[in-house]
């Protein structure tokens, strides 16, 4: 756990500390931003990506792990690395790249077959 709990803080640690911005909607293509415009999701795609940004979302991940809850772990993380993947790599971003890579490894840590349950 605690390398994953590492992979999941670092990114929002290195976003805080360059002044807290959304990772995946500068990079979305103009087409998709105007279509979360017109079907009136904009204001919920920047709480989530600010969301995801400050840490909020990791915590959530490290919060279902401490209470076992497996499902809800592993849909935060793989949900928030594709996002991040698919918003930062076709572009180029890092910030969101990074994200996907450290919530896609975090998820491939915690679902290793070496690594026993507790409990």
């Amino acid at each position: 756990m605690p390398a994953a709990s590492l992979l999941l803080v670092l990114p929002s640690a290195v976003n805080l500390a360059g002044g807290l911005t959304w990772i995946w909607t500068p990079s979305l293509p103009l087409p998709l931003l105007h279509l979360l415009t017109r079907a009136g999701l904009l204001d919920g795609w920047l709480v989530l990506d600010l969301l995801a940004a400050s840490g909020v979302l990791a915590g959530a991940a490290l919060a279902a792990l401490a209470a076992r809850e497996r499902t809800a772990t592993v849909v935060l993380l793989a949900g928030v690395s594709a996002i991040s993947l698919a918003a930062g790599v076709p572009g180029g971003a890092w910030l969101p790249t990074w994200y996907g890579v450290a919530y896609g490894g975090a998820l491939v840590i915690l679902r290793s077959p070496g690594r026993r349950r507790p409990g």
